[in-house]
């Protein structure tokens, strides 16, 4: 055995290097699985050491390799500390009722109901105290406008960012907390502008590209209707505020919601069309086309467009690695290379967490990143295959170029869905059955109108002339609409499932990346940690009670092991989410029905044993009652940290 690996990984010499951002993001994910905040001073100690132990072993080249390893986890540990310690400043306590506050707006968007929500930087109120930090406000009224780096004063209610209302939930002040947020409200009143002189400026940059977002978005939702326009604002500008609770979902049970979010789909799109594009313009010229490289003016402006693109859309994770993937393959033609591969992939990864770490745990991170990575992964081993397939000369070339994309769209909407399944189930708790009919139905429309006539909208909206090109995509989202209501509509197009648990996530991760980056027999050992990992599902379960932490919402399992909910009008927020992450009875429980379990203001009595809520923490009861009355708290999941003080 040991001159096996001895050889595998003699054999993977080559992609030792891939596994650098990986050990990367591990000594992220480390970071966040303590339930305590780390010492900063552990983290220097460890570095130190390492210093020490290279130092004393430098002539052992197989020790440095060891420590050399450590050092990439410890230094991916050493940056998300930093960053969590870095937006760890001092802030004033919010006052618990509404009052006068004004600041200057740093970004606006549209929240799930269609209001207008703007930040705030640096709030302060009647007295002049300043409250630092940024605090997210959602307008009551929909009348008031405003642009980035406008100052406003209005009369409203702040609180701290909302924690996790169940257990291994969406953790909203963590995610809060790193995109620099201190708290959230709402404009009890109309909001007035009011001059900068006393507030200070906003970055002149960052205000314009804003601006120009919200220009694009205005403009898109005066020339289409409100169904289209939600749709275009979403793949153009990144804003989905204005996506309906309805067609969302549509869109997720058909598995067409990857569409909603700016990834390398459209970037890729757009990149090779404009580079199509121009090269067709300057074929148009053989003089100009005889004594320059077409191809390389191309790239430059594919990469120029991929730019624009990435700033418009909003600059989220997802578009940000899709930027960088294009602009290494275009970089590759400039520089007469072929750049698309698994390295290309790795240096995105890297980039990234280097740059914004705390997206390791994030939904969008982990699916954009699996869906690509498997896609490469799989191109590798067949790319050679397709270039046959293209040499063929029983059919002509434009038959086997149509073969090949409508058998590329079937193919590769597998293996992505395949990849990112897990973590639908992680996430979402949520299978779309159908997701290949989806794709394969809407991946021409996309390909063909939408995305041409997005670059056409884009390239002629600064001189007003891209109606017509905007109607034109419009036309192909009501197709696309169309799709996934039918799609949606199918016999069990969305099935909910327990999510899996996170020791099983990490098999499943760790054994893909396993199998995907080594290539020597070894690799098939990954296969082995993914089946246990898939099969960690079945260790999931339901629990008998979930109470929130205000006590106002309840819900038990019932005989047929399905989740009642207490009838209760407030709570509308908790409910939804428990009904996101398990199955819930069509009917309501009833207290009187359950003798077993009393609930007195912040205190709880289960089987004769009491338990004390602690809305301060925010601590959520999860009973399984498995003879022990075993119990769950989100405080003993998350710990104090400082995103949750």
């Amino acid at each position: 055995m040991l001159k096996f690996i001895q050889n595998c990984w003699q054999e993977d010499k080559a992609r030792r290097v891939l596994w650098s951002p990986v050990l990367f993001g591990l000594g992220i994910a480390c970071y966040f699985a303590f339930t305590l905040e780390p010492s900063k001073w552990l983290t220097l100690i460890l570095i130190e050491t390492l210093i020490i132990l290279a130092i004393l072993f430098r002539h052992y080249i197989s020790i440095l390799r060891i420590l050399g390893f450590l050092a990439i986890i410890v230094a991916g540990f050493a940056t998300i500390q930093l960053k969590s310690i870095w937006l760890n400043y001092p802030t004033e306590k919010l006052p618990s009722d509404t009052f006068y506050f004004k600041g200057q707006i740093v970004s606006v968007d549209t929240n799930y109901q269609g209001r207008k929500r703007f930040t705030l930087k640096n709030i302060q109120d009647f007295d002049g105290k300043i409250y630092k930090g940024k605090y997210r406000i959602t307008q009551r009224s929909k009348k008031d406008e405003a642009e980035i780096g406008d100052c406003v004063e209005m009369v409203g209610t702040i609180s701290p960012l909302s924690k996790e209302v169940i257990v291994d939930g969406y953790q909203f002040d963590r995610k809060g907390y790193f995109e620099g947020l201190k708290g959230s409200g709402f404009a009890e009143s109309r909001w007035f502008k009011i001059t900068c002189s006393d507030i200070g400026k906003a970055k002149p940059i960052a205000s314009i590209i804003a601006n120009w977002r919200q220009k694009i978005v205005k403009h898109i939702q005066q020339i289409l209707p409100s169904s289209e326009a939600a749709i275009a604002s979403a793949i153009i500008a990144g804003e989905r505020g204005a996506i309906n609770e309805e067609q969302y979902t549509q869109y997720r049970n058909s598995g067409l919601a990857h569409f909603l979010s700016i990834s390398g789909l459209h970037m890729s799109m757009l990149a090779g069309l404009m580079f199509f594009l121009v090269r067709f313009v300057i074929a148009l010229f053989p003089k100009l086309a005889l004594r320059i490289d077409s191809k390389k003016i191309a790239a430059i402006f594919a990469i120029i467009l991929s730019l624009i693109y990435l700033f418009i859309s909003g600059n989220a994770i997802p578009a940000q690695r899709a930027f960088i993937m294009t602009f290494v393959v275009l970089l590759g033609v400039l520089t007469n290379r072929r750049a698309i591969s698994i390295q290309t992939i790795s240096l995105a990864a890297f980039i990234i967490l280097l740059v914004s770490p705390e997206v390791l745990v994030s939904a969008s991170f982990q699916m954009s990143f699996a869906a690509v990575l498997g896609l490469i992964a799989f191109y590798e081993k067949i790319s050679h295959y397709v270039q046959k397939f293209l040499n063929i000369s029983g059919f002509r070339k434009w038959v086997r170029v149509i073969l090949l994309y409508i058998l590329g769209i079937i193919i590769s909407d597998f293996i992505a869905s395949v990849m990112t399944l897990p973590f639908a189930i992680y996430h979402f708790n949520m299978i779309a059955v159908y997701t290949t009919l989806g794709n394969f139905l809407a991946g021409p429309v996309i390909g063909l109108v939408i995305m041409p006539f997005v670059l056409l909208s884009l390239l002629f909206m600064p001189f007003g002339l891209d109606t017509i090109f905007l109607k034109i995509t419009g036309f192909g989202i009501s197709l696309v609409n169309q799709i996934t209501f039918y799609v949606a509509s199918l016999p069990n197009a969305a099935i909910q499932v327990p999510s899996i648990p996170h020791w099983g996530l990490v098999l499943i991760i760790g054994g893909g990346l396993w199998f995907i980056i080594w290539q020597a027999k070894w690799r098939y050992w990954g296969l082995f940690a993914i089946v246990i990992g898939l099969f960690s599902i079945i260790t999931v379960r339901t629990p008998d009670i979930i109470i929130s932490p205000d006590a106002k919402v309840v819900a038990f399992k019932n005989k047929q092991g399905k989740l009642e909910i207490v009838s209760s009008r407030s709570g509308r927020f908790i409910k939804d989410i428990w009904q996101n992450k398990y199955s819930f009875a069509s009917n309501k429980a009833n207290l009187q029905e359950h003798p077993e379990i009393k609930i007195t203001g912040t205190k709880v009595i289960y089987n004769n044993k009491e338990y004390n809520l602690d809305n301060e923490i925010g601590m959520s009861i999860y009973i399984n009652s498995d003879g022990s009355n075993n119990i769950k708290t989100i405080r003993d999941d998350i710990g104090y940290r400082y995103w949750n003080k």
